[in-house]
């Protein structure tokens, strides 16, 4: 008799817990839901912005400098003015907004601040929709809902990391180790957790994104006897092949290729128009300073270190 009630408490027991966790789940299932939707994108363009903003504290932080050779922290001194060294109040410090009501200024010495703040904040955001796009928008609707999740994820970290990459490497021609060797044991680890990915997908990616622009720049320093191609680029790229495998290295290097031509090809187009001293052409007195990445002294407008 015992044991026949026993049995009887254990199978309602398992009945009310398979029906507590199928509600559980489709309760979470219908609140990611809301993700795949406008809600969604404005939260992902949210998210991008704020991001931006802490990425524009490490494109001017991280980098060596000669007072820094190790680069400065991101955490401390809290944000201030470059010219007369007043903090940013918090809400002085609103991604986008605080640029826009203060008009690009200090509040207390009204020093300009560099629009250049306001580019990787858009930036930023932009990509954070067009990732949101492609993982829980339109473009991912054919995956299950928590693999877009992951994705989603996966790719803003991703898309954060290139801004910051870029705009180091355009104001100091350096691609850091503490950025790309990090990152790339990151995301290679995550590819663990994503569907179909063989754990040596990664590897080879990363070796494959390493080792070939490593071998361009040796047969071309030994052919030209002048550096070509840094490591900071093998670096960069070692992140994309650990995440995406040799095919997203391929995909890169081929894509990195066709852009770099056709800027080239602008900027040459663009130099032969503007004649040398001629208004806001380069070294003219008129041309506009911006801020120094670093911190130090800019000719003409400010920074917020």
């Amino acid at each position: 008799m015992a044991i026949t009630a026993a049995r009887g408490i254990a199978k309602v027991l398992a009945f009310s817990t398979a029906e507590v966790n199928q509600a559980t789940v489709s309760q979470v299932h219908e609140e990611l839901l809301v993700l795949t939707r406008a809600p969604g994108l404005v939260l992902a363009v949210v998210l991008g912005l704020l991001w931006g903003s802490f990425a524009n504290v490490c494109i001017y932080r991280w980098p060596p400098s000669d007072e820094f050779p190790n680069g400065r922290s991101v955490v401390a001194p809290g944000s201030h003015c470059f010219a007369c060294k007043a903090p940013v109040r918090w809400y002085d410090n609103v991604p986008l907004l605080s640029y826009v009501w203060l008009r690009g200024r200090c509040r207390s010495c009204q020093a300009p601040f560099s629009a250049r703040y306001l580019v990787v904040e858009i930036a930023t955001a932009a990509l954070f929709g067009v990732a949101w796009w492609f993982t829980l928008g339109t473009g991912g609707m054919f995956e299950a809902l928590d693999v877009r999740a992951l994705w989603f994820v996966i790719d803003v970290a991703f898309v954060w990391v290139m801004v910051v990459i870029f705009f180091i490497d355009l104001d100091h021609m350096l691609i850091l180790d503490k950025v790309t060797w990090p990152a790339a044991v990151l995301f290679y680890a995550v590819t663990f957790a994503l569907p179909g990915y063989r754990w040596w997908e990664g590897l080879v990616g990363a070796v494959v994104g390493y080792g070939v622009p490593w071998l361009i720049g040796e047969i071309w320093i030994r052919v030209r006897k002048i550096e070509g191609i840094g490591l900071g680029d093998s670096t960069m790229l070692m992140v994309v092949g650990a995440l995406l495998g040799w095919k997203g290295v391929v995909a890169a290097l081929f894509g990195g290729s066709v852009i770099g031509t056709v800027f080239t090809l602008v900027a040459m187009a663009g130099g032969r128009r503007a004649e040398p001293g001629s208004p806001g052409s380069p070294g003219s007195p008129e041309s506009p300073g911006d801020a120094d990445p670093s911190g130090e002294a800019a000719p003409a407008r400010g920074a917020l270190q």
